[in-house]
Order: C-alpha cells, then sequence, then structure tokens
C-alpha cells in the first residue's frame, strides 16, 4: 500500500489496474453519483421554477443550478452552464471547482453535446491531478479534518464521473480507490469501531468527517453497488451525532473546538439512510424541500418525525474505538450528563486528556477547561487548554521535567509549562500525522495513551474501568525529549461510575509513581468558585434561560485519601495558572469569550486540587459527586467504608449500594441489594 503511494507521488499510478476485480459491478452510465429519484425529481419540480438566467449570472450557486439543469433541460443554459464551469480555474484545496463539474458533467450527461462532454472530461481530468497533488504535498491525513473539508469527497466524486469516459479515469480511480479502500476506510474502522465516533470534536465534526460519513459511501454505492453503510462503525456514528448534545442541546466540550452549535450538514441523510426515527426528530424535523446531502441526500420525510422515538434511545453509549462513555439520567432537559475518556491518540484536535470527565445538570458543574486560541499554538492553548492541567484527571509533577519544544522551520525551542500531565502526542507538537493505520500502528508506542479494560451498563449503573498508565509513560520516557517527558508514572488505572437510581458519580484513581517526591494532584475545574467545606467542597452554577438551564449545583465528598489537601486555584489572575503562571494572554482569553456570541465557549476560572497529606509512591482517591438542580436535593448519602486495603463508600438513597475498590484488582465490586456484581480486572 506505501507503495502504490509512492507510484502516486510520482505521477507512475497510470500504469495500475484500477482494482478491476472489484469494480466489476461499475455503473458506467450516466447518472453515476447519487441522483434524485423519480418520484423525488416530481417533488422538486413542483417546488422549484425552471432555471432562469439570473441564476446562471452567478446569483445563485452552481448546485441549484445544476440542480434546476437536470429538472428542466433547456440545451442553451446548460450552454451557458458548460461554459461558466469550464472557465473555472482550480485554487486552493480545488473541491470548490471539481465538485460542480463533477456533479454536472455526470447527472447532464444525456444532455450534453460530444464537444460539452469533452470539454468537461479535461476539466475533470485536470482536477484529478490537482487534488491528488494538493492531497499528496499537503500529506493530508485520514486522521485530519482538512481531508474531509473536502478535497476527499472532491477526489471520489471525480473519479467515479471520469472512470472509463477519459485517459486518465483509470489513473484517476486508481488514486482515488487507493486513498479509500486502504487508508481511509481502515482509519473510519479503527476510530469509528463497532459502535461509532469520532475523536475530533465541535465544529471540526460538521465541516469534517460529518460531511465524508454519508456523501462517500453514497458515491461509492451508487457507482460500485458496495453498500458500506452496513459498516457498524458508520451506522454508529448516527448515533454520535446524537449523544455528544449535552441537555443545553449545545455540544459537549472537548478537544480543540471553538463553536459548539455548529450542525453536522449531513445528519437527515443519515438518518434517512438507517430509518431512524429517533435521531431524525432529536435532530429538529426539517421543513424545508431541499437534499439532505451532497451531490445527493434524499429528501426530508415527514413519517420520521415522531417525538415519542427520541425516548426509545438508551441512556449510555460507549463508543469503544475512541474510548468515551456518554451517559445521562433521561432525555430532559434538566438530566444530568456525563462524560468519560480513555482510548488512544489519533493525533488530530485531541487534548492530552485520557481519564478525563464531565459533569452537567442544570448547566456545566465539573468542566472541560481552556479556551481553543485565542489563536491556535498561543501560549494559552500550548500551555493550558491543550495539556492534562486543564482536565479532570490526576496530575504527577517531576520538577525536572523541562526540556523545550524543539525549534521548527528555523525558530528557536519553546518552553512549554510543566503541567504534570501526559505525554505530549497529536497535533500542534510540531510531528505530522500519521498518513494512514499502518504509519499509526508503526508508532503505537506514541499513540497508545489508554484503554477502557471494563464497560458496564446495566442495574442503574454505568462503570468504565479504564488503565491510563501509558498516557504518561512509554519506554522512550526519561530519554529527555520533550514529547514523551520523564519516567513519572508507574501505574494508573482509574475506574468511572455513574450511579443513575442515586444520581451520584463516583471516581476511583490508583496511581503509583516513579518517585514519592513527585508531587499528584486529582484536578476538578469548575466555571464558579468552589466553596469548601468538611472532606469536599460545593459548586453552583446560575440558571440560564437562553440556554434553557435552571442553574444547578454539585457536593463533592473526598472520601481518601483521608486528611487530604483541598486547593482552591483560580480567581482573577489565576484561572488558567500552571508552572507559576497565568496563561490568560494578557486578558485576551476572556475579550474573545465576551465576543462569542451564544453559546459561549466554557473555559472556566477555579479547579480544586486534590493533594495527598504526605508524600506516598501510591495513592488512591475517591471522590464522591451529587449533582443537583438548583432548589432541589440529592438525598443520596455517602458514607466512607474501609476493610483492611479494600477501600470504599455505601451510597443510601433510592436504593442502597456498595462500593467497594480492592487494592491488588483494579475496579469495583458493587454490592446490590441482591448481590455482589464483579467489575474487576486483570491488570497487565
Amino acid at each position: 500500500m506505501r507503495y502504490l503511494f509512492l507510484l502516486a507521488v510520482f505521477g507512475l499510478l497510470a500504469a495500475l489496474p484500477a482494482a478491476e476485480g472489484e469494480l466489476a459491478g461499475f455503473r458506467f452510465s450516466h447518472p453515476r453519483l447519487p441522483v434524485p429519484t423519480a418520484a423525488e425529481r416530481q417533488r422538486l419540480k413542483e417546488a422549484l421554477p425552471p432555471i432562469d438566467q439570473h441564476a446562471l449570472a452567478g446569483v445563485a450557486g452552481f448546485y441549484s443550478t445544476i440542480l434546476k439543469a437536470h429538472l428542466h433541460p433547456d440545451p442553451k443554459k446548460i450552454d451557458a452552464l458548460v461554459r461558466r464551469l469550464s472557465g473555472l480555474a482550480y485554487r486552493g484545496r480545488g473541491h470548490r471547482q471539481a465538485m460542480p463539474l463533477a456533479q454536472a458533467y455526470d447527472w447532464l450527461y444525456p444532455r450534453l453535446s460530444p464537444a460539452q462532454r469533452r470539454r468537461l472530461q479535461d476539466r475533470l481530468a485536470e482536477g484529478c491531478r490537482y487534488l491528488r497533488d494538493y492531497i499528496e504535498s499537503a500529506a493530508l491525513s485520514p486522521y485530519n479534518v482538512y481531508l474531509y473539508n473536502a478535497p476527499f469527497q472532491a477526489l471520489m466524486a471525480v473519479a467515479i464521473a471520469l472512470y472509463g469516459d477519459h485517459p486518465e479515469g483509470e489513473q484517476c480511480m486508481a488514486f482515488a480507490y487507493d486513498l479509500w479502500k486502504h487508508r481511509v476506510l481502515p482509519v473510519w474502522r479503527q476510530v469509528m469501531g463497532h459502535t461509532g465516533g469520532w475523536h475530533e470534536g465541535g465544529e471540526y465534526v460538521g465541516i469534517g468527517i460529518g460531511r465524508a460519513a454519508y456523501s462517500v459511501p453514497s458515491m461509492w454505492r451508487r457507482a460500485t453497488g458496495e453498500d458500506l453503510f452496513r459498516e457498524p462503525g458508520i451506522r454508529g456514528f448516527l448515533d454520535f451525532l446524537v449523544y455528544r448534545h449535552r441537555p443545553d442541546r449545545t455540544h459537549m466540550r472537548w478537544g480543540d473546538a471553538g463553536h459548539f452549535d455548529r450542525r453536522v450538514p449531513e445528519r437527515y441523510a443519515l438518518a434517512l439512510e438507517y430509518r431512524d426515527a429517533a435521531a431524525y426528530t432529536f435532530f429538529g424535523c426539517p421543513r424545508r424541500l431541499r437534499p439532505t446531502a451532497w451531490p445527493w441526500g434524499p429528501l426530508p420525510d415527514d413519517s420520521l418525525c415522531r417525538p415519542e422515538a427520541v425516548e426509545t434511545l438508551p441512556l449510555q453509549k460507549h463508543f469503544d474505538g475512541i474510548g468515551m462513555v456518554i451517559a445521562r439520567s433521561d432525555w430532559r432537559r434538566d438530566a444530568t450528563y456525563v462524560t468519560f475518556k480513555a482510548g488512544d491518540n489519533y493525533w488530530s484536535h485531541t487534548h492530552l486528556d485520557q481519564g478525563s470527565f464531565t459533569l452537567y445538570k442544570g448547566g456545566p458543574l465539573v468542566i472541560d477547561s481552556g479556551l481553543y486560541g485565542p489563536k491556535y499554538g498561543s501560549d494559552h492553548h500550548m500551555n493550558y487548554s491543550y495539556q492534562t492541567i486543564a482536565h479532570n484527571v490526576v496530575t504527577v509533577t517531576d520538577p525536572d521535567d523541562t526540556a523545550p519544544m524543539p525549534g521548527k522551520d528555523e525558530k528557536p525551542p519553546r518552553l512549554i509549562a510543566n503541567d504534570g500531565g501526559q505525554r505530549r502526542v497529536g497535533s500542534g507538537w510540531g510531528k505530522r500525522a500519521p498518513i494512514d493505520l499502518d504509519e499509526w500502528r508503526e508508532d503505537y508506542e506514541t499513540y497508545h495513551t489508554g484503554r477502557i479494560a471494563r464497560y458496564h451498563a446495566g442495574d442503574g449503573l454505568v462503570v468504565a474501568v479504564a488503565e491510563l498508565t501509558p498516557a504518561y509513560t512509554n519506554h522512550r520516557c526519561g530519554e529527555g525529549n520533550f514529547f514523551d517527558r520523564t519516567c513519572r508514572v508507574e501505574r494508573y488505572w482509574r475506574t468511572f461510575l455513574y450511579d443513575r437510581r442515586n444520581d451520584v458519580v463516583v471516581i476511583h484513581d490508583d496511581v503509583t509513581a516513579t518517585d514519592p517526591a513527585f508531587i499528584k494532584r486529582l484536578l476538578i475545574h469548575t466555571l464558579e468558585r468552589p466553596r469548601l467545606g468538611e472532606g469536599g467542597f460545593r459548586v453552583d452554577v446560575p440558571p440560564k434561560p437562553q440556554l434553557h438551564r435552571r442553574g444547578g449545583y454539585l457536593e463533592a465528598k473526598v472520601l481518601f485519601p483521608k486528611e487530604a489537601y483541598l486547593n482552591p486555584s483560580g480567581g482573577p489572575g489565576f484561572e488558567f495558572w500552571v508552572d507559576g503562571r497565568n496563561y490568560d494572554e494578557s486578558g485576551e482569553v476572556w475579550r474573545k469569550v465576551a465576543a462569542h456570541r451564544e453559546p459561549r465557549p466554557e473555559p472556566g476560572r477555579w479547579r480544586v486540587e486534590v493533594v495527598p497529606p504526605a508524600a506516598r509512591k501510591r495513592d488512591r482517591f475517591l471522590l464522591v459527586l451529587k449533582p443537583a438542580l438548583r432548589g432541589e436535593a440529592n438525598p443520596t448519602a455517602v458514607i466512607p467504608w474501609r476493610e483492611g486495603e479494600v477501600i470504599g463508600c455505601r451510597l443510601q438513597g433510592k436504593r442502597p449500594l456498595r462500593l467497594r475498590f480492592p487494592a491488588g484488582r483494579p475496579g469495583v465490586l458493587v454490592d446490590l441489594p441482591g448481590g455482589t456484581l464483579d467489575l474487576t480486572v486483570e491488570a497487565r
């Protein structure tokens, strides 16, 4: 496969067969790209006027112009369209020119004269060369948004439209086929796993993979007959689009993201493909008569608009490819909503946050701290929000962990704050993305950063037992390099438990450092100032009616270690404090937040650091979090429990249970009224 890639670099793919065996069922007749059905054409003809000169003048976009020409063919107007398309100059990523060229050539093929076909074929061949050169020269990775925004979709459309029609069609298809089958699809299967998901958050889902996840399989099925919508990960990606919404209907805060309400264009097309009424309704039933994807997605279908279907969705989901668990108490606006993440690193737009969690009820209670910016690579971004210090997990600080970030392009080395956090992996740290799954596997030692070793959903519980050691330690630690850092952690396991009936979150950490003098800190980040009390703290969030937030509060109990120090950090001048400096970009962080429309980023101002009372090589933390809506109470009583080396607690609320965390096995024993649930694992 890498041999194919190198051949493409030198323009030698013309000598390769275009996967003839797997293209035996290729549809050579046009249209080959997805196109409206006869019934859809009739609906559109009744709703759309014939194409007019006003549209051809450029006021309307190419898409509507091509669609109208397909519905109401007029030779003169089609000729004007062809001349306009033929005059486009490829620039930028090339997709803005290649996509309408491929669509017009394919959809209007029966109406084109031989001369018009040849003209568009030559422009498509030029477009394929341009797209191929751009993808290769920019080393676009299937792990990164830029491939899907949208050179890859354009390349696939051009290859399908041109194959068999032009001398360069086979070469174009060979490159597109290799990219699709040998690089992109294996990465989708890896990241999406069996249950869906994607490693980029916020707006990047909508402008990248959220477009490709429907359009590329749709084009491929129409052209070849191979139905990749049967892939469980692609089916699960639709679930991911639903579950990443918090109860306020904004997106969960996770990784690099600046916008939290950007809609995924192809969400309805995926819901229609799988006839998923719950997802279709959850997104808000569309009322406008327009295609749901490019080059074509089904028209809206009111029969899928069933509000009661949302209530049938499971209350939790484990996205196994990325190692993320999302759970909620119900599907109402007042629901408790939790996220937990422990998996491998897929390089692009993810933070150093394996093992981190968030908690929402009535508003954000435990948050993913920091701002994406104020610009990419800023001091705030690289020293704070990207690093582990901005997330809700344990840091282990070696004061000698001070190697600078290597310089690049004649720039000098850059000092980065010693936050005591995880190894520095991913975009922004000066190394390019893996070009495919094989290259990712070749550097597994870098990208393997954690795993959920045990997952349980049942008995009113959601439990994830995660190994986090690889996020901090690999075989290259201690060699003095900036990326792998010093050897600070010998062993780290975290157990995350959400008890839906008692509405309680429990966190157990078992951390062994390489040196007892290294300070361990369990971090909990909040928007508002925490108020310390005996053995814990409380934090409140005010209501925000414009986002349908009632307001809420959190009571946190630190059960172990006994007599731990609870150190609040934050407030004016200390909001993003790490390694002796506040990384607020001289106030620019707050100016950017104030200028942002709702829903705004939530960089937070405070954190609580839970620090053991004495220096030890091994420490175990047990934290119990009780959320509640403003004006209400969470009556669950929390009682610490210990028997020898086994620590735990009793929860007495809507149902009694006891949690026991053994010293020798990661995980938890849950004593329920009907028996004991063993959710421990064998440590490797």
